[in-house]
């Protein structure tokens, strides 16, 4: 497992058009849009800032991470996966494996954004809840790899595509990665509630006020990483029995 984990993370590396969609975009909306954020407000529970940063981080590591997944669509269409079938690698390392490095997509968003936070906002973090931030940003994008994977796995390339980007944009939309649910109807706002986009960036907002994650937060984030998870070994196991 670990040749076939070296092998993707040297392939997620050669590939910047991905670091291009998940970096660029968040950075320069925040730069816009940040500005908008009145001096002393509030967003979940922190600056309105910091809160914002959080989000839009949090928008561009989904982005990154369900492009990486997706992508799984485009290599069953050329019999990568018949290839990888025939090697000693069990199904279940191979989609572990994948998930894993998609996850590492959504790194350098949380990275630039929260760069771009301290020096447009001189959002001030201690060293110990910046690191908390990006490792809970980090593990909290696991649920969304697992969709990328599963729509990869289940979807011709013409399909998956599109439907990567409605998931993704519905999700974030829906989720207040990029509106925060505070403005939304209440019956949106308990919707977005039970979205793992918005206990994702939860994560995130809870670690820059210096709190733990809620068990809550916690468990519809479970809940929704044990559905993908189903759905991506299904559609797995679906594309190799039909090559």
């Amino acid at each position: 497992m670990r040749a076939y984990l070296w092998f993707e993370l040297r392939r997620l590396a050669r590939d910047p058009r991905l670091a291009l969609f998940s970096v660029l975009g968040p950075v320069v909306t925040y730069l816009i849009f940040s500005g908008l954020a009145g001096g002393g407000d509030q967003l979940e529970g922190v600056d309105a800032a910091a809160a914002l940063m959080v989000g839009l981080a949090g928008y561009g590591a989904v982005a990154g991470v369900l492009s990486v997944g997706s992508l799984v669509s485009q290599e069953r269409a050329v019999g990568w996966l018949s290839q990888l079938r025939v090697t000693p690698l069990p199904p279940w390392q191979a989609v572990a494996a994948k998930a894993l490095v998609s996850t590492l997509s959504g790194v350098p968003s949380v990275i630039a954004v929260g760069i771009t936070g301290r020096l447009q906002h001189h959002v001030e973090l201690s060293a110990g809840r910046w690191i908390a931030l990006l490792l809970l940003m980090w593990a909290g994008t696991v649920p969304f790899a697992l969709l990328g994977l599963a729509i990869g796995y289940g979807l011709a390339p013409q399909l998956a595509q599109p439907v990567n980007f409605l998931a993704f944009l519905g999700l974030s939309v829906l989720g207040g990665l990029l509106v925060p649910v505070t403005y939304f109807p209440d019956a949106l706002r308990h919707l977005g509630h039970a979205l793992p986009t918005y206990r994702y960036a939860e994560l995130g907002w809870r670690s820059v006020a210096g709190l733990a994650p809620t068990p809550s937060g916690l468990g519809v984030l479970a809940v929704w990483t044990v559905l993908f998870a189903t759905l991506a070994a299904w559609a797995y196991r679906r594309s190799t029995a039909h090559r």
